[in-house]
């Protein structure tokens, strides 16, 4: 394990407590230099092993952005390797900011992981703490590249619709999309991507009571299976909805994120599709991130808009 003295806030000083600390590297706040030498490690023995370097997701965007790069270098100069087996934690992504409040905390993770992701086992996304768990229990048996974005801690655990317990099981697999909720013959569905998936939760229940049948899927990673968006997207005939927190470009722009990715599959099957994401991340309060999503229009109210704008 690589840390960038942040354990107490990416939290992996939890998981350092369980290895020989002749297996652990703190690198003080040299991201580039850390990503760098997790990426050594992982070409250092064919036998298997778990390399992992955490820091902020602001960080993984910006200095620590050569990490990411040596995928593509490996890749491109030997033609056969699959990727480096080694997982990016990427802390705080989003506008779950730190406790400190920045603003505009690694908003651009989202496309960042889109990038690489021909160089990557999985990009996960986790929606809470337990589909977190699912997702490092997936990385940790899987060789190549990972990259896991964590939001806040505080993130509401999500349950089943009929409230007989949490969504996910510790001993469930990891899967590329959850079905959250349905209603019997909805024509229209809400597709959240990582942490904003409660608000979906929120806004599913206010469009039942006002008699619009909705589903809601959770997309807890990515790439979904070939064919798979077209699958799920496909009986939705009146229209879908993405949120997420990160950026989804504008007019000038064109639409990215998941989605971009959505979209475009809405499109290809001529289904209509809006989606609730940021679109101008130029100004942002320094509050805690419910207040930072709702400057940025993240909120369940935008959603029932969207919903029932289709």
């Amino acid at each position: 394990m690589v840390g960038c003295d942040l354990d107490p806030s990416t939290k992996l000083g939890k998981a350092r407590g369980l290895i020989d600390a002749n297996h652990q590297f703190e690198m003080s706040i040299e991201e580039q230099a850390a990503t760098l030498l997790a990426n050594g490690l992982a070409t250092s023995t064919r036998n298997p092993q778990l390399n992992v370097v955490s820091t902020f997701a602001a960080f993984f965007e910006g200095i620590a952005r050569e990490g990411f790069d040596m995928w593509q270098y490996q890749r491109n100069l030997t033609g056969v390797n699959e990727g480096l087996n080694v997982t990016f934690h990427l802390s705080h992504v989003g506008a779950c900011t730190g406790r400190d409040h920045f603003s505009g905390w690694g908003l651009d993770w989202v496309n960042v992981g889109l990038t690489y992701l021909h160089y990557l086992h999985r990009f996960y996304a986790p929606a809470d703490a337990r589909a977190a768990f699912l997702a490092v229990v997936d990385l940790a048996a899987n060789y190549g590249g990972h990259v896991i974005g964590i939001p806040r801690d505080d993130l509401p655990i999500l349950e089943k619709q009929d409230g007989s317990g949490p969504l996910w099981e510790t001993t469930e697999s990891w899967e590329a999309v959850t079905t959250y909720r349905t209603t019997p013959g909805a024509k229209r569905a809400i597709f959240a991507f990582g942490a904003p998936a409660f608000l979906a939760g929120e806004a599913f229940e206010t469009l039942a009571g006002r008699g619009i049948a909705t589903d809601v899927h959770i997309v807890n990673g990515l790439p979904v299976s070939e064919g798979e968006l077209d699958r799920l997207l496909g009986p939705y005939t009146d229209g879908v909805v993405t949120i997420e927190d990160g950026k989804i470009g504008d007019v000038t722009t064109g639409l990215r994120g998941f989605a971009g990715l959505a979209a475009t599959t809405a499109s290809d099957l001529g289904i209509p599709s809006a989606h609730i994401g940021i679109t101008d991340p130029r100004i942002a309060p320094s509050e805690g991130h419910m207040e930072t999503w709702e400057h940025f229009g993240i909120t369940a109210e935008a959603v029932v808009t969207a919903v029932g704008g289709l």
